[in-house]
């Protein structure tokens, strides 16, 4: 399959090309070569391939297989957007929103953020959020912020699912509804947010919009400490409900923590090609 892919690449075609540059970035019947993935996807790019051109600014951003320059990355993203991809609008937008290769711009990075969104792209749909709810690049307004975040939200967008779940805890943007921060706090939580199984854990030992639950508590928390240390006030929760169980309790809800630890990483996407983008973390919190 390789070869008569290649032999078409070698003829022209440029989706065979950007084929190919799949094939060597990922090592995928061939030995990985981010070089020879550049190449082809430049080949690609270059015929106006707007998925190649997305990829090879990737490529720039990302310092893979060429020196990392944020011009060229916003010059490929800006071709590829202009076709109306709906990653490399992202992409572009977050330069923009940045500040790399290119003068810091909210209007410019809303404008192609909100092209990507409307696309239905999930990651631009939480920035768009964002930006309306920070009024960065457009009129502020939080109804707004909240309606784009949703829209990720329901496409299963962990970190704008757990900010839902602030928005419906903390009645910001929408009416206050602990029922419904529990339900995006476990959505969120069984995506791997360690934010949301904080915030899970904590409505668990206040029985705030789900059943008192000291055992699914400790659950939650054990599996949070595993991502990253908790903060004071939580560590000291934490601490609380882990007195009140027995040894023998303590082992069983550990294995149950194990447990929930391996179907949440089973959950996580396998593309290594989905999530490239950009490295820059946005704000968790609107």
């Amino acid at each position: 399959m390789f070869h008569l892919t290649l032999q078409e690449a070698e003829g022209g075609n440029a989706s065979a090309q950007r084929e190919i540059g799949n094939h060597y970035m990922l090592g995928l019947g061939v030995p990985q070569d981010f070089r020879q993935a550049v190449h082809w996807y430049t080949k690609a790019a270059e015929q106006g391939h707007a998925r190649a051109q997305k990829c090879l600014g990737n490529m720039y951003a990302n310092n893979i297989g060429v020196p990392q320059d944020y011009g060229l990355a916003l010059h490929w993203y800006r071709k590829a957007a202009q076709q109306c991809n709906a990653k490399a609008c992202f992409n572009l937008g977050l330069l923009y929103q940045i500040g790399h290769g290119v003068e810091k711009d909210y209007e410019e990075a809303f404008h192609w953020q909100l092209l990507s969104a409307e696309q239905g792209y999930a990651p631009a749909q939480f920035n768009v959020g964002l930006l309306y709810s920070e009024g960065k690049g457009v009129a502020p307004s939080r109804a707004k912020g909240v309606e784009w975040l949703c829209r990720a939200a329901e496409q299963n967008h962990a970190i704008a699912q757990y900010n839902m779940g602030v928005a419906c805890e903390t009645g910001d943007g929408m009416p206050r509804d602990t029922k419904e921060a529990a339900r995006w706090y476990k959505r969120a939580a069984y995506n791997g947010d360690y934010n949301a199984q904080v915030s899970l854990a904590s409505l668990l030992v206040k029985g705030s919009g789900v059943p008192h639950d000291s055992g699914q508590a400790y659950v939650w928390f054990a599996v949070a400490t595993r991502q990253q240390p908790l903060s004071a006030e939580s560590s000291e929760l934490f601490r609380q409900i882990k007195s009140g169980f027995a040894h023998a309790q303590l082992m069983t809800l550990n294995a149950c923590a194990e447990s929930l630890e391996q179907v949440i990483e089973a959950r996580k996407p396998v593309n290594p090609l989905a999530k490239l983008s950009v490295k820059k973390a946005m704000g968790e919190k609107a």
